[in-house]
């Protein structure tokens, strides 16, 4: 007899922000920035110049391009005889620890147009090109406005969603293992910081279901919390208390629909004063109390 094969609990959550196809006429340029997102860029036609903290990168079409969160930098539209650059973009981040450890071993990750090819990426950006175009029909919205905004139903968003993590997952498959070799970084003071914030948010995990706060985190770290804080909000966008919050309720998400722990014993687990703190922080991230969050069947 055969026996039941059982995959392991999945409790994640998948952020998209920014999620387009873009067109940008000759002399466009997106000045040096940096978010606490993952970004993937994917050259449709044209010619891109981007400078990734102190690297310069040329995408042409078919080129991909994966960049880490908190790493800073800017693109220019370089192609020639004063065409447009056409683009595919995603920002987004995803609170799977092996996922963001793939995903953040190096500053960016440049795949040329051969490699891609081989690969599963073109046919799920072509999915989503086609589904956008037929949203386009169904709306009678037109594509020719400076900025067109889709809306979408449960399914459709379903559909999209799917498709992103099948191109996340084509990704994630061409990172270097561990121990592999990776461009090398040059340490200026901007690439320190981040470096300083993706140590931050390692320590952070461990105060997830352990005894600590920030000031001691920082301490460790020979920093005042202030300076902490600073580093950190400036390259993820937030400051480490909320950071460590999110991660709490997502490991709380997971123990409520994966274990029948009581309300009270993950609130205790998490470090959360009571269980009326938990319960006020839980509904404030999820809209819904743990009781409502927990499936039926285990409440």
């Amino acid at each position: 007899m055969v026996p039941d094969i059982i995959f392991p609990n999945i409790t994640s959550t998948l952020q998209i922000t920014g999620c387009h196809f873009g067109e940008k006429p000759p002399g466009w340029s997106y000045p040096k920035h940096h978010h606490h997102l993952y970004e993937v860029l994917y050259c449709q036609a044209g010619e891109a110049r981007l400078l990734i903290n102190s690297d310069e990168l040329r995408l042409c079409p078919g080129d991909w391009l994966l960049i880490r969160a908190g790493a800073r930098h800017e693109i220019v539209n370089r192609t020639i005889d004063e065409g447009c650059f056409s683009f595919f973009n995603i920002h987004f981040d995803i609170d799977d620890h092996e996922m963001r450890k793939s995903l953040s071993r190096s500053e960016y990750s440049f795949l040329p147009a051969q490699v891609a090819a081989a690969t599963n990426l073109p046919s799920h950006v072509a999915e989503i090109e086609l589904k956008m175009h037929q949203n386009l029909q169904e709306s009678s919205l037109s594509p020719l406005e400076a900025e067109t905004r889709l809306s979408l139903t449960p399914a459709q968003k379903t559909s999209l969603q799917a498709y992103i993590l099948l191109i996340i997952h084509e990704i994630i498959l061409l990172q270097p293992e561990a121990g592999d070799s990776v461009p090398e970084v040059t340490q200026d003071t901007t690439i320190r910081k981040a470096d300083t914030a993706h140590l931050i948010e390692e320590r952070l995990k461990h105060l997830i279901s352990a005894e600590g706060s920030i000031a001691e985190l920082a301490g460790e770290l020979n920093m005042s919390r202030s300076q902490c804080s600073k580093i950190f909000k400036k390259v993820y966008g937030v400051s480490p208390r909320q950071y460590l919050t999110q991660l709490k309720l997502n490991l709380a998400k997971q123990l409520l629909v994966s274990t029948n722990n009581t309300v009270e014993d993950i609130a205790d687990e998490l470090g959360f004063h009571s269980v009326s703190h938990f319960s006020r922080q839980f509904r404030r991230g999820t809209g819904l109390s743990p009781n409502q969050f927990r499936p039926r069947h285990m409440t």
